[in-house]
């Protein structure tokens, strides 16, 4: 076979999901959690897409931007959608696909299997899914919130792993919550914590400032599932229990710091850091000056 011949063959590969590889100026997947997520875009939607059936699963895409269109054909008939941004499409990988895809083209996708989707919902307590329900072009802020981040550790490929798993699964239980089983759930409504709940999670974070925390454990102590906690937590405070936490943390930093009976060592080992440097690393990117020279900036002389 020819160079030439090679270079034809190589500009019409397509993907599993029916994308001509070539045309596409992001294309790069990663592997988080019991998920597979990928980015897919480029300056003009790639046509028609077809695939055949594959394996048990589903494929939930995102529109990053506006301005998209595909007319989807089925054994009767076709029907166009337009896709605003922030909206979502949910495919079963089992059945075949054809579509007609225009306008912008910015998609982050996350592929899931039909026993990976069983077994998150049942870690969730959200009992025995088995389905999602399939729609297209359907707004959803949250998850599309949740895969923005997603997308941003993956452009960055240093993010911290535990985190990035995370939100894999918080994905997931929203999946199995709003989509599970055929139905359709809103997801506008804001779900807040109570005063007592509120009072009762800023304690057990509080009390636990020195020591490794369990988000899942002040959840059930709130008597709710640990993704909704954290949600609620979010509504109510403005931040996730971890954020609130490093803000907590940071707190209790200053103030020991303005004992000079506390070396830095102390202090971060008092405050829950493992060591002296992550503590330094994390003072100075929310204070913008080390722990030493913001305790000298406040007057404090170590004793």
């Amino acid at each position: 076979m020819t160079g030439e011949g090679l270079g034809a063959e190589a500009q019409h590969k397509r993907d599993s999901f029916g994308c001509t590889v070539a045309g596409l100026d992001e294309d790069w997947q990663l592997f988080a959690g019991n998920m597979t997520f990928f980015r897919k875009a480029s300056k003009t939607a790639p046509g028609r897409v077809t695939t055949s059936p594959g394996t048990d699963g589903y494929l939930i895409g995102l529109s990053v931007q506006g301005g998209h269109r595909r007319r989807i054909f089925d054994e009767r008939r076709s029907t166009v959608y337009d896709f605003g941004e922030d909206h979502i499409y949910v495919r079963d990988l089992r059945e075949p696909y054809k579509a007609d895809l225009s306008g912008s083209f910015d998609f982050i996708l996350a592929e899931i299997s039909g026993s990976d989707l069983q077994e998150i919902a049942a870690a969730s307590d959200l009992g025995d899914v088995d389905t999602l329900a399939i729609t297209t072009a359907r707004p959803d802020a949250l998850l599309a919130g949740l895969l923005r981040t997603l997308l941003e550790c993956g452009a960055r490929h240093q993010s911290n792993r535990l985190f990035v798993d995370q939100i894999s699964a918080a994905i997931g239980v929203h999946l199995a919550h709003s989509y599970g089983n055929g139905r359709l759930r809103t997801t506008d409504r804001r779900l807040t914590l109570s005063k007592k709940q509120e009072d009762l999670a800023k304690e057990l974070l509080s009390s636990r400032i020195p020591a490794e925390i369990s988000i899942g454990e002040i959840a059930s102590l709130c008597g709710l599932p640990r993704f909704t906690f954290i949600r609620a937590f979010r509504e109510t405070t403005g931040m996730t229990p971890n954020e609130w936490l490093r803000q907590a943390r940071l707190e209790r930093a200053c103030l020991l710091l303005r004992n000079g009976a506390f070396s830095v060592a102390d202090v971060a080992a008092a405050c829950g850091y493992p060591d002296v440097p992550n503590f330094v690393a994390a003072f100075t990117r929310s204070m913008t000056v080390t722990p030493e020279a913001w305790r000298s900036a406040a007057g404090v002389r170590p004793q």
